[in-house]
C-alpha cells in the first residue's frame, strides 16, 4: 500500500534528505535502530521525527554540526553508557545525546535506551517536580514584586534566566546579566 501524501514517514524522509550528508547517515541509522528496538513504536512527525508508544519516547533533530537524540523521560533513565549531555542546569524531564559522526551511534546502546524509555511510558512513571535554586547574588537583588513574577514563570523560563546568569565567564559579565535580569523581570519579560 503506498504511503499517503505527506505521511509522517514521507515528511521524515524529506527531513533526512534535506540534512547535511553527515547528519543524513546519523538520522538514517537512528531511525532504523529506534524502529527495530520495539515493534510497538510508532513513527510520527511532531516538531521533527518522533517515536511514540503510550506517549512520546524519543525524537531526533539534525543541526549544523551534530544530530541530537532526545529522550522525553530521560531524567528518569539510568544512562549506564553515560551518553546524555551534561548541562549546567538540566531540563526538567528531557535528556539528549549528541552525535557528530555515524560511527558514534551504537545500535546496542540506543536500543537499550529506547527500550528503557518505552518501559517508563508503559509504567506511567512521571518525572518528579524539580526545584531550581536561585543563585544568592540574584536572590538579594529580587524585591517582592520581581520575586513574585519570577516565581510565577514556568520552570523553563526560570531555568533560562538562571542558566544565562550562571553561564557568565567573567564576574563583570555576571554583574551586567544580574542587572539586566532585574530590569527584564520588572518589565515582565518571560525570558532573557
Amino acid at each position: 500500500m503506498p504511503k499517503p501524501l505527506n505521511s509522517p514517514q514521507q515528511r521524515i524522509d524529506q527531513y533526512i534528505d534535506a540534512a547535511a550528508p553527515f547528519a543524513q547517515a546519523i538520522c538514517k541509522k537512528l531511525r532504523s535502530v529506534i524502529l527495530n528496538a520495539d515493534p510497538s513504536i510508532t513513527e510520527e512527525w511532531k516538531w521533527g521525527p518522533h517515536y511514540t508508544h503510550q506517549g512520546v519516547v524519543c525524537g531526533f533533530g539534525a543541526f549544523q554540526k551534530h544530530v541530537s537524540l532526545v529522550f522525553f523521560r530521560g531524567a528518569l533513565m539510568k544512562d549506564p553508557q553515560k551518553l546524555f549531555v551534561e548541562e549546567l542546569i538540566p531540563a526538567k524531564s528531557t535528556r539528549c545525546v549528541k552525535f557528530s559522526d555515524v560511527k558514534e551511534v551504537s545500535a546496542r546502546a540506543v536500543t537499550s535506551y529506547v527500550r528503557e524509555a518505552v518501559a517508563l511510558n508503559a509504567a506511567g512513571v512521571s518525572a518528579p517536580a524539580q526545584e531550581l535554586h536561585i543563585p544568592a547574588d540574584l536572590r538579594v537583588r529580587l524585591d517582592k514584586s520581581t520575586l513574585s513574577f519570577f516565581n510565577s514563570l514556568s520552570y523553563t523560563h526560570r531555568k533560562e534566566y538562571i542558566r544565562w546568569i550562571e553561564s557568565a565567564k567573567k564576574p563583570e559579565t555576571r554583574t551586567v546579566r544580574l542587572q539586566k535580569t532585574i530590569q527584564m523581570l520588572k518589565q515582565k519579560n518571560k525570558h532573557p
